[in-house]
């Protein structure tokens, strides 16, 4: 090899980049940027299988256990994990039968009402087909001789 060629500009520049690259290396292994992923929150785990499933709860500060959910019996039990020295480690806080809860829609909820949400949407919708009824000036409105046409078909159907 040509004793030129290691001092080439090429080369030099090379070995800057890498010396550049692993001084950012450092840096931020040492200033702790790679522990601000861990910092964010991570969801839940949930383990099921077979229509059975089950998520960890905290039930207050210091009291944890699991809930647990029973797709077809339809039913949520939850558990509070208590050691204790006689062998009753984990202990049914509640159970319920859900089928019926889901077929509730207003109940134990106070202010908005979901019938006051739907009022609103729907204020809001007539609002917006108010905006999208407006026809330009110069500009005729739908066609109607279509909706007359369909009309009296229904009326022969009817009819026959």
């Amino acid at each position: 090899m040509n004793p030129t060629s290691r001092h080439s500009p090429l080369v030099i520049a090379l070995y800057l980049n890498a010396a550049l690259l692993a001084a950012i290396l450092i840096v931020l292994c040492t200033r702790g940027i790679t522990q601000v992923a861990y910092a964010a929150p991570v969801p839940q785990p949930i383990a099921g299988g077979a229509n059975l499933y089950l998520m960890p709860a905290q039930f207050s500060a210091n009291r944890w256990g699991c809930y647990v959910l029973d797709i077809d019996a339809q039913t949520l039990m939850a558990y509070y994990y208590s050691p204790k020295s006689d062998g009753t480690d984990l202990q049914l806080v509640a159970a319920r039968k859900i089928a019926y809860d889901r077929r509730l829609t207003n109940f134990n909820s106070t202010n908005p009402s979901w019938m006051e949400v739907k009022k609103w949407v729907d204020q809001a919708n007539q609002q917006m087909r108010g905006i999208d009824a407006v026809v330009p000036a110069g500009k005729s409105g739908p066609d109607k001789s279509n909706q007359d046409k369909s009309s009296q078909d229904q009326n022969n159907d009817n009819a026959h």
